[in-house]
């Protein structure tokens, strides 16, 4: 089986919401993206091994993203009570961090070259070591698309994706380079 199919069926078995591909022709890193990890809305810059700045330079993303062709982009939408419903806010982005750990551990168990981009900041560990000690699973942490440099808003477009699902929802995004 070839490596596209082999990507296909785990993604159909692990259930994503919604799946798209392209290309990844024309992505391209913009450290704007980057430059909003650093106000820090998220409550995570420079708190985390898998955020800024110690997730690495957007150029070493760039240079590792050359390498690939090839992108799925998977997602999880929560549909909201209404806009400040924060519990499904965070019930979805679980949801989704689950289902795309579970892929990503499944095409670590294949034979081929892939590059795993979730969404938001690795929530592994209930704490994360950073800046103290190494991280405690680097095999295991993911960056985040954001973190990364994309638009998440560019990939999903190009993958024939919706980014927003309407009003009152809730979604979360990542893709697989390969």
């Amino acid at each position: 089986m070839d490596t596209k199919a082999v990507i296909d069926q785990l993604v159909e078995q692990v259930g994503f919401d919604f799946v798209g591909e392209c290309t990844t022709e024309g992505f391209r890193t913009q450290p704007e993206v980057r430059n909003m990890c650093a106000v820090n809305l998220c409550q995570h810059y420079d708190k985390s091994w898998s955020c800024p700045p110690a997730c690495g330079d957007i150029e070493e993303y760039e240079q590792r993203m050359r390498a690939f062709d090839q992108c799925v982009v998977v997602q999880s939408v929560g549909q909201m009570e209404d806009p400040y419903d924060f519990e499904t806010v965070m019930e979805t982005a679980a949801t989704q961090d689950d289902k795309f750990r579970k892929l990503v551990k499944q095409l670590q168990e294949q034979d081929f070259a892939f590059m795993p981009l979730g969404a938001g900041a690795c929530m592994l560990c209930k704490e994360c070591s950073y800046p103290d000690a190494p991280c405690r699973f680097p095999d295991k942490m993911v960056v985040s698309m954001e973190a990364s440099g994309l638009v998440v808003n560019e990939i999903c477009t190009k993958a024939g994706i919706a980014y927003n699902h309407g009003e009152n929802t809730i979604s979360f995004t990542g893709c697989v380079l390969f």
